[in-house]
């Protein structure tokens, strides 16, 4: 009886959950952001024929990909996790590892063995514009909340004219692959498996708080 009156209240109208169906909204939108963005901060020359290239200093690849990682950072941190969920569901788009990879100056093949992805496998699911697999996605999920947290601190404790110079991208790629003391003398990458060891990695960095940037 008590089951089938907690049926009974879950079916109620109004109290639908949010589908994954919604979820490729999440990446979609930040393609888009990414795209005004660019159109913003530089004019294509093959839209406006009197633009003289040679006169325009050129952009820098690894700064754009920085921004761009900087943006889905930001969105990370202030999204519901419901949204976070759905987006981790229906899988992480290949072009976000390259993304990462570009920002942080790594081999994509360091970004792809961080997020437990071969390289046959990402070759596969590239080609095919397949999304990846959702154990990929908890990684990526992990790695960004990461740097969200990190950026925080910063934010919070570091100070304001060393944080000019600090690149956050580059020091959480290197810093997730130190075995620490502090997660058993496992390394950072290993520990975004799963929730528990993505917070066990979190609670690390806080305890850094004052001493990130030197």
């Amino acid at each position: 009886m008590n089951l089938a009156v907690s049926a009974k209240l879950l079916a109620r109208p109004g109290s639908a959950t949010v589908t994954p169906a919604a979820a490729p909204d999440f990446w979609a939108q930040q393609l888009k952001r990414n795209a005004a963005s660019a159109s913003g901060e530089s004019s294509n020359p093959r839209s406006n024929p009197r633009s003289n290239s040679s006169s325009k200093p050129r952009s820098d690849p690894q700064r754009e990909k920085k921004r761009e990682l900087n943006d889905l950072v930001s969105r990370v941190s202030g999204s519901p996790g419901i949204e976070l969920f759905n987006a981790v569901e229906v899988g992480v788009p290949t072009h976000v590892v390259h993304m990462i990879a570009d920002a942080t100056g790594e081999p994509i093949g360091a970004v792809m063995d961080l997020i437990g992805v071969s390289p046959t496998t990402f070759r596969r699911k590239e080609e095919a514009k397949e999304r990846l697999p959702d154990v990929a996605g908890h990684r990526v999920m992990g790695y960004l909340r990461v740097v969200a947290t990190l950026r925080k601190l910063l934010e919070e404790s570091g100070d304001p004219q060393a944080m000019k110079t600090f690149d956050v991208q580059a020091w959480v790629a290197q810093w997730v692959r130190i075995a620490l003391p502090e997660l058993g003398g496992k390394t950072p990458a290993e520990m975004l498996r799963n929730p528990e060891g993505q917070r066990a990695v979190e609670q690390v960095l806080e305890r850094m708080r004052g001493g990130l940037v030197g």
